[in-house]
Formats: C-alpha cells, structure tokens, sequence
C-alpha cells in the first residue's frame, strides 16, 4: 500500500496573518513523521529559525505542539498558551 504525503504549503500562505508559519507547521509535522526527505527540505531551516525566533519558541516545543494539534486555530491556540509573540 503506497501512502500519499501532502506537500508543505507555500510560503506566503498565513495562519493567525503570519506568513511562513502554515509551512513551517506542515514542515514540523512531515519531520515528525519521517516524511520531509521526500520533498528535499529541512526542518528548521534558516527562514523557520527566524521566525521561531520572532515568535519566541524553539524548535522542539513548536514541534511538539504541531503534532499535538489538528487544526491551524488549535496550533494558534497552543502556541498562545506557550507565550508565542504575534
């Protein structure tokens, strides 16, 4: 059985008016599972360092709450609850 993985968003797409943060979330997850090798990428690169940065998180915690919540909003709300910067 093959298993379709869904590519990361693009850049420009926003959750909660920031930009990057749906990629860098979809990122997180395909890292999580084991998945990003297939689209070449790297969980966190440099433009997702920057904005954990501007966002006051760090890698692991933001991609703890990216596998701990279905929804854009739920991710939003998580990171809220971790004193993330908007």
């Amino acid at each position: 059985m093959t298993t379709t993985v869904t590519p990361p968003r693009e850049g420009h797409e926003q959750i909660n008016n920031t930009p990057w943060l749906a990629r860098m979330l979809d990122k997180a997850r395909l890292q999580a599972a084991g998945t990003i090798d297939q689209f070449d990428l790297d969980y966190p690169c440099p433009m997702d360092q920057q904005l954990l940065g501007k966002l006051g998180l760090d890698s692991a915690t933001f991609q703890k709450i990216a596998v701990e919540n279905t929804t854009d909003d739920a991710v939003v709300a998580a990171m809220k609850a971790e004193n993330a910067i908007f």
